[in-house]
């Protein structure tokens, strides 16, 4: 297991649609694993394929830091079948945008439908946090960001602060 760097954006994985997981084979076990590894690393609580550089319908998510029922989970090739008219307002960051947080309205809940790390078909309702966390997930593996929901004027300041960003730790390197 190890650490994967976190894409930051604006980048291209980031902003197209990830592919479709034909084979849960060992390298799929393999990069969950290293995920996990690099979600906690980074004391985040989802994270999805394409932020570590994997253009694939992978998420992972633990909120139990916020729900001591919830368990650490992976959905694979997740989509959202059903979901909630009524909206909330949660403050949002995102692991590709450090120390970025913005409020983004989001269903308060949703059912998903995905593959388990077996293969298996599954469906669950994510409610509150997770709900939020799961949506903001799928976004990523849609290639939709979460700054797509705020104004254009706050986004386009806010890539220009990830592209200085950028610069400064390729510099490091």
């Amino acid at each position: 297991m190890s650490i994967l760097d976190i894409v930051i954006a604006p980048s291209t994985v980031l902003s197209k649609k990830a592919c479709t997981v034909l084979n849960i084979d060992k390298s799929i076990n393999s990069l969950v694993n290293d995920m996990y590894d690099t979600m906690y690393e980074n004391n985040g609580v989802g994270l999805a394929a394409p932020q570590v550089n994997h253009s694939l319908q992978i998420l992972i998510m633990d909120c139990s830091n916020r729900d001591d029922s919830f368990k650490p989970i992976v959905l694979i090739n997740p989509i959202i079948i059903n979901y909630s008219e009524i909206l909330n307002t949660y403050e949002e960051g995102c692991l590709s945008f450090p120390d970025q947080y913005f409020e983004v309205k989001r269903p308060e809940f949703v059912k998903v439908k995905y593959l388990d790390i077996k293969g298996n078909s599954k469906e669950k309702v994510f409610n509150g946090f997770e709900a939020v966390c799961v949506q903001h997930e799928i976004d990523h593996l849609a290639g939709t960001l979460f700054t797509s929901y705020i104004s254009r004027l706050k986004r386009q300041i806010i890539i220009k602060k990830m592209q200085k960003l950028k610069k400064i730790l390729n510099k490091a390197i």
